[in-house]
């Protein structure tokens, strides 16, 4: 598939084999989600979900929908605290990742 997310970036999130989910902040998140689409596989374009309650359709009926801007803003924020938090150097590939959607940031 198109842009799938490193192993890499994939450990910076591993909390023993499951993330903490950014919607529910439960340690059950088992699938690494691409907030903005498969447009990068920048770890700032990676979200930590349950793919049964928080990603896929059926889960998220109490959620609002992963394309609205809002539920995009508090994830793509949310990851770059945490990568901030865990002091990643983002590559130049992610520096333009950010540079491209800044308006989810200001």
């Amino acid at each position: 598939m198109k842009n799938e997310f490193t192993k890499k970036t994939r450990e910076l999130f591993d909390m023993g084999g499951y993330y903490a989910s950014w919607e529910s902040g439960r340690n059950d998140a088992d699938a690494l989600h691409h907030i903005l689409g498969r447009i990068s596989n920048s770890p700032y374009n990676a979200c930590p979900l349950n793919n049964a309650r928080e990603h896929q359709p059926e889960g998220r009926k109490e959620l609002a929908h992963l394309s609205d801007f809002n539920v995009r803003r508090k994830y793509l924020i949310k990851t770059k605290k945490y990568l901030d938090d865990i002091n990643y150097s983002p590559t130049e590939s992610d520096l333009n990742f950010l540079k491209q959607n800044k308006k989810y940031y200001d």
